[in-house]
């Protein structure tokens, strides 16, 4: 069987903004209430892309989400038109209204845990979507990335599976945490992951500085990952 390698990358969206929500990302704090460029960093996000598909590597697009998302506005308390929304949630709680205009799901890395078909039982792709509950305007993506995926890997040699529960203790923040290693493409791999603490032991050591966001007990949980 012929093993094919795509690298997909998120498209940055109209909302793109440095609202600094989350804590730990030193990035985004220091950036925070600068003004942005969505035009010029959806362009740059291309250009690598290119450079990428250029390499001979098959490069595929994941669409951004629409934003602002008005169902977690409305989920949340606020009501009224879709102005209206926008205005109560901007004049009681802007960090509401900026996470609801969040266009962070361009991190691809965040969207989903992957066990490529060569390492999986059975030979197919599985994906589980982050539910990414570390932080509010992340953890409202997971849905629609999770609709998202299922429309782009419709098909039987495919999984996509349900994220895990949203709770601390299931934190989950995808590929991010995850390395994978091979001696030769197509073979079966190595999988590493990455976690910030075990939360069922709480006299396990935990980060001082910035909050854990990926949990011993998430990774131990992943679909094809089983004990």
């Amino acid at each position: 069987m012929t093993t094919r390698e795509f690298n997909f990358d998120g498209i940055v969206g109209p909302t793109h903004n440095y609202a600094g929500l989350s804590f730990g990302n030193v990035a985004s704090q220091e950036h925070q209430n600068l003004h942005s460029s969505p035009r010029q960093a959806a362009l740059q996000g291309l250009d690598k892309m290119k450079l990428v598909a250029d390499l001979g590597i098959e490069q595929c697009v994941l669409p951004p989400l629409l934003r602002p998302d008005l169902h977690f506005l409305r989920q949340i308390g606020f009501t009224g038109t879709d102005p209206q929304l926008i205005d109560q949630a901007h004049r009681r709680n802007p960090l509401l209204l900026a996470a609801a205009y969040s266009a962070s799901n361009m991190w691809t890395a965040n969207a989903a845990t992957v066990t490529p078909s060569a390492d999986s039982d059975d030979r197919r792709l599985h994906l589980t979507p982050a539910n990414l509950s570390s932080n509010l305007h992340r953890s409202i993506e997971t849905a629609s990335t999770t609709r998202v995926l299922r429309f782009v890997f419709a098909d039987s040699r495919f999984a996509v599976h349900d994220p895990l529960p949203g709770t601390r203790a299931m934190s989950d923040e995808g590929a991010a945490n995850q390395t994978r290693i091979v001696d030769q493409h197509g073979n079966p791999g190595l999988e590493l992951f990455v976690y910030g603490s075990q939360w069922l032991n709480q006299k396990s050591r935990r980060p001082k500085k910035y909050p854990a966001r990926q949990t011993l007990e998430s990774e131990k949980r992943l679909p094809g990952f089983m004990d």
